[in-house]
């Protein structure tokens, strides 16, 4: 955000598989799935933090946009960071 840029959800799609209380522990697992040069996409999946029971999983990708919301490529050294991340 301090260089103009910020990230925006453009897509998001969830796929239930099992049900949640209120208060069960739960773990989100989060792996980077792609970079190009204005969107990234990671993928989640969210589980039963005592028995590992998937819960559901998720997908989201994120627009790089500038201040007045208008489309723009990540950072060099933003986008250069997230691709070694997938490596």
């Amino acid at each position: 955000e301090r260089q103009g840029v910020m990230l925006a959800v453009i897509d998001a799609s969830i796929r239930y598989h099992f049900s949640a209380r209120y208060e069960d522990m739960i773990r989100v697992r989060t792996v980077l799935q792609s970079v190009k040069s204005r969107t990234v996409t990671f993928h989640y999946t969210i589980e039963n933090a005592d028995t590992a029971a998937r819960l559901a999983t998720v997908t989201t990708t994120l627009a790089s946009i500038n201040g007045d919301g208008k489309l723009v490529a990540l950072p060099a050294h933003v986008r250069q960071a997230m691709e070694n991340a997938i490596a």
